[in-house]
């Protein structure tokens, strides 16, 4: 057994297309370090309706858990923490794609470093209270029919069903003052790793806690929230850095420096996701607005 274990979330329900483009980026791009790369197949019920994915892995050497398609993207992982024995533990979700070889190597050799305990591929300033904030005086001068349209433009913004009915429930039940997102999430800057693609010692991850993820916004808590991941560690006395393809690691104070997320072109990303895809197709406008949610006014959106 490799001291690293790379730990990798295959999504039933995402289909096989961001699996395949995992593997190309994996198989392209060597992580730099000996490592046993783990899947977590995530809603395989009774570990069916594999076969795709087994032609895909001929010849790749590889560990497998099976877990149920509950709990986002974050329950997987900790399952995993409990169920590896690996000394150190990246994870990575379903969208993953490496963009630069030796990725592995880079993130491992931050965490070496003295009190560093967290170490991600891209992290954020943003905060669910400012934008919220941000969000109610935008929408407050308006006609009632635009704020509305505009209301509604935000809840459909994810087409997704539940997605839908978690904004709008969380809107509504805003509006009678049953949520505030200012009880769960720190105004900005919110500095929290991004749990796209992260790195930790499993001892250290081992005392991380949280509650049921039974809606998106409890996974969005574990992630940016009063009590995220990151804030946990940081409780612990160690410190989150980032690190990109130019093997430097970011202390939270220079994150917007690091230009991995919604910040400039990008340009030092190692490990790509849905998100910084997002970004890397947006206009002008969306991206000034996405670096702005990231950043606040050093914001440097190309």
């Amino acid at each position: 057994m490799a001291e690293i274990a790379v730990v990798h979330l295959v999504r039933r329900a995402n289909g096989l297309e961001p699996f395949e483009r995992f593997l190309a980026s994996y198989r392209s791009h060597p992580a730099g370090l000996d490592h046993d790369l783990v899947l977590l197949f995530k809603g395989f019920g009774f570990r069916r309706d594999t076969a795709s994915y087994d032609r895909l892995l001929e010849g790749l050497p590889h560990r497998r858990l099976y877990v149920a398609d509950h709990g986002f993207d974050l329950r997987p992982y900790f399952v995993a923490v409990r169920r590896l024995e690996h000394r150190v533990l990246f994870f990575c979700n379903s969208f993953t794609r490496f963009l630069h070889d030796g990725w592995l190597f880079l993130m491992h050799r931050a965490l070496q470093a003295p009190g560093v305990g967290l170490v991600g591929a891209t992290g954020s300033w943003q905060s669910f209270t400012s934008a919220n904030r941000a969000r109610a005086d935008e929408f407050g001068g308006l006609p009632l029919a635009e704020r509305a349209r505009r209301r509604w433009q935000h809840i459909t913004s994810d087409p997704a069903p539940r997605m839908v009915a978690q904004r709008f429930g969380a809107w509504l039940f805003g509006a009678i003052g049953l949520w505030d997102p200012a009880r769960h999430f720190p105004p900005f800057p919110n500095e929290h790793v991004r749990t796209n693609a992260f790195l930790a010692r499993r001892e250290t991850l081992a005392q991380v806690r949280f509650g049921p993820l039974l809606f998106k916004l409890s996974a969005f808590m574990v992630e940016s929230g009063r009590d995220s991941v990151t804030r946990q560690i940081r409780a612990m006395g160690l410190r989150p850095v980032l690190v990109g393809r130019d093997g430097k690691a970011y202390e939270m104070g220079d994150w917007d420096r690091s230009d991995t997320f919604r910040q400039a072109d990008q340009q030092n990303l190692m490990i790509a996701d849905n998100q910084t895809d997002a970004y890397a197709r947006a206009d002008a406008a969306q991206r000034a607005f996405l670096a702005r949610s990231a950043w606040g006014d050093r914001a440097r959106p190309q």
